[in-house]
C-alpha cells in the first residue's frame, strides 16, 4: 500500500546552491518505494542562489505546495546582508551595519531569520493535513531550523502523525554558530528549541556519524545517519581534461574554510619547481571571503589563481569533470569531525581525484579513505600535502592522473531514498 509523507523545506527549486540538493535527488526515488511525497516549501523565497535548470528535475509524482514567506534579509538588501551567498563569505571586512544585523540574526531571530514563516505555515499545514489524512509521516529537513519549529506545532496538533526531524546540518553546532555573537539568554533559548525538537520528533537523521554522536548526547535516542548522495553516471565518457594541472574547488571559501596549508604549500612548490609552477592553475568557482584573498595574495599566487563567479549547477557538473584535482575543503570550526557535504558526493560522481583538506579522524577523512577517490590532508600536514601533489603532479604529466575510487554505491540517492522510506514505512 501505497504511503503518503510531508516534507517540510524551505530549500527547493528554483533554489541553487547546497542545500537544495539532498531532498531533490531523494524525493525522485520515493514513489518506487511506496511513498507519494508531498513538498511544503516557500513561495518566491530570497534563496541566495537561484537556478532554474534544477525545475526540471522535480518529479511529476511529488505535489508541491508553496506559500509565501516573509523575509527581513529581503528589506536591508544584498549588500548589507552577511549571508548573501549562503555562507558567512564577505569581500571585505564586516561594516559596523552587517555586525548589527549579524546580532540581530543570532540574538532576535531565533532560531533563525525565517522564524516569521513558522506561525503562519504552521495554520496552513494544520488545515492541509486535516484535509489529507492519509498523510501518516512528515520529515522537516534544516537548516534553517525554522522549518522543525513549524514540525513541532504540527505535531502538537497531530500526534498520530510521524515526525522524521531531518538535520543536514546541526544547530547549535554549526560551524558559524560562534560567529553569529550570541548572547547568554539567546543561547540558552536556541538550546532548549533545539532539545525540544529532538525530544520530541519520533525519528531523527543526520549526514554523518560525528553528527549524530553529537546529538545523541543532546537527546537519549538513537539518530539515524543517511548521507547526502550523488546520481552516479556510469564511467567511460570521455572527457577532454584541462590541459594546466589545475586544483579546482566549487561553492563558497568563507573564513572558516580557508586552506591556508594549501597556499603555504603551493607558494614553496613554485619555488621550488619551475615546471610546476608553470602548469598549475587554482580555479576557485564561488565567492570567496577577503580574508581567501589576503592568504592567496600574501603567498604570492595571484598568477596562479583564478576566481570565477557561482555557475549554474549543470554547468559545474562538467567543469567537475574535466578538473585534474578537485578540492574540498571542511570547516574548521563547529562539529569539525561531523563535515560530511554533499559536494564529496558531487566529486565523486565526477570520477576525477579529489583533494580533501579538513580535521584528522573526521567523516570525510574515513569516506575518503573508504572510497579510495584521493588523498586526505589534516590541516596542518604540510609535508604530507606537499608530498600528495607531487604525486599527483607526477601522474598528471604521464597522463595517468584518475580516479580509482570504489564502494561509491552506498551513496547514491537511489540507494540511500530506499533506507528513509524504510524509516517511514
Amino acid at each position: 500500500m501505497m504511503k503518503k509523507a510531508l516534507l517540510i523545506t524551505y530549500y527547493w527549486p528554483p533554489a541553487g546552491g547546497a542545500g537544495v540538493h539532498r531532498w531533490l535527488r531523494f524525493s525522485n526515488f520515493f514513489k518506487e518505494n511506496n511513498v507519494n511525497l508531498h513538498v511544503y516549501c516557500p513561495d518566491s523565497a530570497a534563496y541566495p542562489m537561484i537556478d532554474k535548470d534544477l525545475e526540471r528535475e522535480v518529479s511529476a509524482d511529488i505535489s508541491v505546495i508553496k506559500r509565501k514567506i516573509f523575509e527581513p534579509h529581503k528589506v536591508v538588501g544584498k549588500k548589507n546582508n552577511p549571508n548573501v551567498s549562503g555562507g558567512f563569505t564577505q569581500s571585505k571586512k564586516t561594516s559596523l551595519v552587517q555586525k548589527l544585523i549579524i546580532w540581530i540574526r543570532g540574538n532576535l531571530f531565533i532560531p533563525d531569520a525565517r522564524m516569521f514563516w513558522i506561525r503562519p505555515s504552521s495554520r496552513f499545514l494544520k488545515s492541509y493535513l486535516s484535509q489529507n489524512p492519509d498523510i501518516t509521516t512528515m520529515i522537516s529537513t534544516g537548516p534553517p531550523h525554522s522549518v522543525h519549529m513549524i514540525a513541532l506545532r504540527l505535531k502538537k496538533k497531530f500526534p498520530e502523525i510521524q515526525w522524521i526531524a531531518d538535520f543536514r546540518d546541526p544547530w547549535t553546532d554549526i560551524d558559524f554558530y560562534n560567529d553569529l555573537n550570541i548572547g547568554k539568554w539567546a543561547n540558552k533559548r536556541h538550546h532548549q528549541l533545539e532539545k525540544l525538537c529532538l525530544d520530541t520528533a519520533d525519528k531523527i537523521v543526520t549526514v554523518s556519524d560525528n553528527c549524530a554522536l553529537d546529538l545523541e548526547r543532546t537527546v537519549n535516542k538513537k539518530v539515524e545517519v543517511i548521507t547526502n548522495g550523488y546520481n552516479f553516471p556510469e564511467r567511460g565518457n570521455k572527457v577532454n581534461l584541462d590541459e594546466k594541472f589545475t586544483i579546482c574547488h566549487f561553492g563558497s571559501l568563507p573564513f572558516s574554510r580557508n586552506p591556508e596549508v594549501l597556499w603555504e604549500c603551493l607558494s614553496i612548490l613554485c619555488k621550488e619547481n619551475e615546471e610546476f609552477a608553470n602548469d598549475l592553475e587554482v580555479k576557485l568557482y564561488g565567492p570567496s571571503d577577503f580574508s581567501v584573498v589576503e592568504r592567496i595574495n600574501f603567498f604570492k599566487l595571484n598568477d596562479k589563481v583564478r576566481r570565477f563567479s557561482i555557475v549554474k549547477h549543470s554547468e559545474s557538473i562538467k567543469l567537475q569533470e574535466k578538473a585534474q584535482l578537485l578540492l574540498l575543503v571542511a570547516n574548521n570550526t563547529g562539529n569539525v569531525k561531523g563535515i560530511l557535504t554533499g559536494k564529496f558526493f558531487e566529486y565523486l560522481g565526477a570520477y576525477r581525484p579529489i583533494l580533501a583538506i579538513g580535521s584528522k579522524d573526521s567523516d570525510l577523512e574515513n569516506a575518503v579513505n573508504n572510497t579510495k577517490s584521493g588523498a586526505f590532508i589534516g590541516n596542518n600536514e604540510l609535508d604530507k600535502l606537499k608530498a600528495e601533489l607531487l604525486e599527483f603532479y607526477a601522474l598528471y604529466k604521464e597522463n595517468k592522473l584518475k580516479s580509482n575510487s570504489r564502494n561509491i554505491d552506498i551513496y547514491s540517492s537511489k540507494h540511500l531514498a530506499k533506507k528513509y522510506c524504510e524509516l517511514i514505512n
